[in-house]
């Protein structure tokens, strides 16, 4: 094999390997210190996730989240009490 094509059979596995792993897509937080609505369409940390994220919001204002309604398939709401 030759030197170039070794080169191009190593630029082409660094490649491959790249694609090996994408981090999980964000959600959309969107609230403020009374309520906040959770989307996880394209994210895959699912319905868990999204109450930690709820949990993380809520906390900015030294409050808890609490389950207010499931919006669609991907979106809860969440109160900040």
């Amino acid at each position: 094999m030759t030197p170039m094509a070794r080169r191009w059979l190593v630029v082409m596995a660094a490649g491959l390997c790249g694609c090996a792993y994408s981090p999980p897509a964000p959600f959309i937080v969107v609230g403020n210190d009374k309520v906040v609505s959770i989307n996880w369409e394209n994210s895959t940390l699912g319905p868990d996730g999204a109450q930690q994220a709820a949990d993380k919001h809520c906390a900015r204002y030294g409050l808890q989240a609490e389950l207010a309604v499931q919006v669609s398939r991907s979106e809860v709401a969440y109160r900040c009490v």
